[in-house]
This record gives structure tokens, sequence and C-alpha cells, in this order.
């Protein structure tokens, strides 16, 4: 049975058949483990330390406070550091070395404090794969004790493999066979955008559609809302969560069920990966557009959950030619979006517009997906938008992977300087974006 760990959190078992299992990007995951106390245990490490001088309120997120707690546990379990061995995976750069990911280099420092601290323990560090620039699997057997890095994609394709360019006319087949988004919630997708919309509005619309109600209702329960306090009704998310966060319920619901339509077998390497992707994108993007004044929160919270919609039509047709997605990522210096284009003839991003003119999206969301990843390309008044998702898109690529294979894209290093001069931020605020990103963000589908 296998256990994931999420990033910024660590697990300890004693001997027994459960295999822990880690995805790793930009992260730094060890597994641990002392054959003569049966003992093992794995830790997902987000961040090298904490930022600033304050105590962390999630000690376990950082390479210099986890590791210790971690030890610490093994140790009360019985283990013996000149008795253990240590396996160290990930902090890649997932991507093309740029000076901004060199400046940035957290999971290289990562890695770093985390083997200082090993070797002062007197742990043995048994392997040691770090670096490099693609994702790859930590695993512990906590049977045997033996731990496995494996590549996060299996990379087997046949060297003639050939798949078949998609028409225009194709695609607009299969955005028509899809279940689209309600009525009701693209009317309140619309609403929201105005600046002067009421709640009235909204939840004149949403008595409208009861299967969009229902499904809003159960998310106000999810993990995404906080899930603590039973909410029954719309008047209780209202009461309880608030104006921003009932809105919030509606859209994520709706984009859900059109997202479910994807496979495991295509772009989500797990059930609801790009989905999953989506909401990260979403609170990030709400978070960033906070900090720096530039965009609308509420509005950067739909455009994050919108900005791969493209990816769901042309999920229908990958499936087939996956493995080959795979071996271009890993073989060639590019990004996903001139892998799609050579593989189908056209990227998510182009089949993501047509879809924002089909429902008549506004011309800011339109503009974000379809210029997420070049934010420079779109119009001037939106740029400040289109920027903050890229960012958001960016930082849930390398430090939330194992949802879908988008993640280990190469992101052009350019786009990402202009998204970033166009916000006024600089690489060193990445870190404390990072460090402000909830923990259930990573760990939303387990």
């Amino acid at each position: 049975m296998a256990t994931h760990i999420p990033s910024g959190s660590f697990r300890t078992s004693k001997q027994s058949n459960i295999m822990f299992q880690a995805y790793l990007g930009t992260c730094v995951g060890i597994a641990l483990f002392d054959h003569n106390a049966h003992v093992g245990g794995m830790i997902h490490i987000l961040l090298p330390e904490p930022v600033g001088t304050s105590v962390p309120e999630n000690p376990e997120k950082y390479a210099s406070t986890g590791l210790p707690l971690l030890l610490e546990e093994l140790y009360s379990m019985g283990a013996n550091p000149a008795t253990m061995v240590a396996t160290v995976a990930g902090g890649a750069l997932v991507g093309p070395v740029s000076h901004q990911d060199v400046n940035l280099d957290i999971g290289g420092r990562s890695t770093e404090i985390a083997i200082d601290i090993l070797c002062k323990e007197g742990i043995s560090i048994k392997k040691s794969e770090t670096g490099g620039f693609f994702a790859c699997t930590l695993e512990l057997d906590l049977n045997s004790g033996q731990s496995v890095i494996k590549p996060a994609w299996d990379p087997k394709v046949h060297s003639d493999m050939e798949v078949q360019s998609l028409s225009k006319e194709s695609i607009c087949i299969t955005i028509d066979s899809l279940t689209p988004i309600p009525q009701t919630a693209l009317k309140i997708l619309r609403i929201i955008q105005q600046d002067n919309y009421t709640l009235e509005l909204v939840s004149n619309e949403l008595k409208k559609d009861q299967v969009l109600a229902a499904k809003t209702i159960k998310m106000c329960n999810s993990v995404v809302f906080g899930g603590k306090i039973k909410i029954d009704t719309l008047k209780d998310a209202l009461l309880i969560l608030g104006e921003s966060t009932l809105i919030h319920s509606v859209i994520t619901a709706a984009i859900k069920s059109y997202f479910s339509q994807c496979e495991t077998n295509g772009y989500s390497l797990c059930k609801g990966g790009m989905f999953f992707h989506s909401v990260g994108c979403a609170v990030t993007a709400e978070m960033i557009a906070t900090l720096t004044g530039k965009s609308n929160p509420k509005i950067a919270y739909t455009a994050g959950l919108l900005h791969d919609i493209g990816k769901v039509v042309l999920d229908q047709h990958i499936a087939e030619c996956s493995p080959l997605f795979f071996r271009e990522l890993n073989q060639k210096k590019t990004d996903s979006l001139s892998i799609e284009d050579t593989i189908l003839g056209i990227n998510h991003c182009e089949a993501g517009r047509m879809l924002a003119d089909k429902w008549t999206f506004s011309n800011a969301l339109t503009d974000v997906i379809s210029f997420h990843h070049s934010p420079q390309k779109s119009e001037v008044l939106n740029r400040d938008l289109v920027s903050v998702v890229c960012i958001a898109d960016l930082l849930m690529s390398k430090f939330n992977t194992g949802f879908e294979i988008g993640e280990i894209d190469k992101v052009k290093s350019k786009n990402l300087q202009e998204a970033l001069s166009n916000l006024e931020l600089s690489i060193a605020d990445l870190s404390g974006i990072i460090d402000s990103i909830p923990l259930y963000i990573f760990d939303l589908n387990r």
C-alpha cells in the first residue's frame, strides 16, 4: 500500500507492508531506514530554512527544522544514527538553467542543509540523486527497507511512433462533445468581473441550477475551503465562510466538473491531477495579487482556475501519444507548448482561447488563458493579471509535482523575468511567496 508524502510533511512507521512515496521536482525528499530497529521515515522538504526570524508555524516543511524533527521521532522509535541509512533525491531545476534558477536555487540549498545535518548525525547516505532538470519519485519500502529513485513518468516510447496533427475542425468537434461549464456558472463568472456586482445577483443565478448549488455546498465542505465546520446551505456558507469564499466555491465546483472529463492516462498523472494543479494556481495567484496589489484578487483566483482549460480539450487526444510527449520533454530543450504544436499541431493555449471565445469570456480571462506562458504578448491592460497567473503556474509546476505532465515543463527564463518585472517583484521575493502558500495545496488529492 502506497502512502503519499506531500510537500512540507514527513511520516514514520515501523516495519510494515507500506510504501512511502514522494513526487519530487524542486523539493527534496529524504528516506531513512534502520534495519536493526525496523523503523523508517520520509520527509518531503519544501524550502531550505524559514523565511525571516520568527518561529515557523510549520517547521516540518524546511530542511533546517523538519529533518531534525523527523530524526527525533525516529530516535524515539528506537532508531540509531549508526545503523540508519539515508537516500536523498530531488532538488531539480525543472527547466533550463537560468540565472533566476541559479540565484534562487531552493532545491540546491535544501539539499546542502539536509546532507550537512545527516553528516553531523553520523548517518550514512546510501544513495543521493539530486539536481538535474526533471521530476522524480522517491519510494521507501518499509517491509524491506529498500529505497528507490525513479523518473516521475514512464520514458518508454517506440522510436517510430507518429501522431497525426489535429485539425481545427477536429478540435471544434471535441469541444462540442465535452460537457461544458454550466451556463449558470458562466453567468456568475461574468457577474463577478463587474465592479458593481452584488451577492443577490449571484444567489439568484445559483438558485436556477440546483445541481451546481449542491456541488457548491460540497465544495464549501472540502479541504480547499476549510472543511472543519459542516456547511448545509448556501446561507450557512455565506454566514460562516463569507461572500468571497462562497463565490470561490461556486466557480471551483463548476471548474471541477469540467476537469473531471480528463483521464489519468493523458495530462493527469493522478486522478484529478489537472484540477488540483489549477486550484493550487488559483490560491497562489490570489495570494500574489493581494501581495502586489497589481490585480483584483478575486479575478486572479478565477484566472488561476481557468488558465489550463485548453488541456481538457487536448487531453481527449493526448493519451495515445503521452510517452512521446514525455520523451520530447526529456530530450529537447524546449517548452510544452512547442511540443504540443509539434505533436498535435495545436497547443493548449490556442485550444483554451477557442473555448474562451465560445463561452464569451472577458478579454482579461481570455488573455490569461492565451498568454500565461508569455505575458508580454498579452494586452497591456491585462498584463499584470497574466503575469500573476504565469508566476503562480510556475511555482505550482516546480514545487507541487505529481499532478500533471505540464508540471515538468521547461519555462523560458525570459518569460519569468518579464512577469516578475511587470509586478515589480524580484527572484528574492519568490521564497517568501512559496513560504506563504497554504500546505493543504500540496495535498489536495490525498
